[in-house]
């Protein structure tokens, strides 16, 4: 009898052996998946950042520009109101020479 519970011990055995070992592959496989994934998500991570900060700048340069332009505006429209000056005509225009 002994023999006999010894054999269907060492069987259950083998089968908890062979389950926990295609488990441990099974997990092995699922970690490598999310490291690639992690590794793919970082790497476009960095794409966004770069143009992120290349949106950042491009927004600079037109806030400046905006800020030059309503500059302009403010200075013509100053002259014209306060100063009640205007742009000459082609026919008032004089060419001074040295």
């Amino acid at each position: 009898m002994k023999s006999e519970s010894n054999k269907e011990a060492t069987k259950w055995q083998l089968v908890f052996l062979l389950l926990l070992f295609l488990s441990v592959i099974f997990v092995a496989i699922i970690v490598v998946m999310h490291r690639h994934e992690a590794r793919a998500l970082f790497v476009e991570s960095q794409k966004l950042e770069k143009q992120h900060n290349i949106l950042i700048a491009h927004w600079s340069r037109l806030k400046l520009e905006q800020g030059v332009v309503l500059n302009e505006i403010y200075v013509e429209r100053k002259a014209r109101q306060d100063l009640g000056m205007s742009i000459p005509k082609a026919k008032d225009i004089r060419v001074v020479l040295e």
